[in-house]
């Protein structure tokens, strides 16, 4: 079963993949790319954000616009989880966590930033994750009993 991820998370999962490179492949055969030779037993190290920013593929690549996926056809795919035969196994599953986990937050808090927003800026750094800058939120617990909300959990 493929879960339709919901637009913020994909846009999310495009800015910032938790990533940035796809685990190392060796060519098989000699190749091309663009017209770039590629010889036999190459190694290639995929740039997943590379390609998830590149200007010549998304419409303000840097940009948090949820709404570009709402255009049918006009996005190509979002590669945080790789692509082809390579594509991460647990793709299905870690889209279906996130999605469980950001709704039931959601649905329980208030999120509510303490102090200056952070930067959506990566932390220089180099090893296989993205590091983000740390920053403190708020959990406001939302009133559940207020009519209106579904009393089963």
């Amino acid at each position: 079963m493929r879960m339709n991820t919901p637009h913020p998370l994909k846009k999310v999962l495009r800015l910032r993949p938790v990533v940035p490179l796809a685990l190392p492949h060796r060519t098989i055969r000699p190749s091309s790319i663009l017209g770039y030779d590629i010889p036999k037993d190459t190694v290639i190290i995929p740039n997943l954000q590379g390609a998830n920013l590149d200007e010549m593929v998304w419409e303000r690549p840097q940009e948090f616009w949820p709404d570009r996926f709402l255009k049918p056809g006009k996005n190509p795919k979002v590669t945080s989880f790789g692509c082809g035969a390579r594509v991460c196994l647990g793709e299905p599953l870690a889209r279906v966590e996130l999605f469980m986990v950001l709704a039931n937050l959601l649905q329980t808090f208030t999120l509510l930033p303490e102090g200056a927003l952070p930067s959506l800026q990566p932390q220089p750094y180099s090893g296989v994750n993205l590091l983000m800058q740390p920053f403190q939120v708020r959990l406001q617990p939302r009133d559940l009993g207020a009519p209106g909300h579904d009393q089963c959990q």
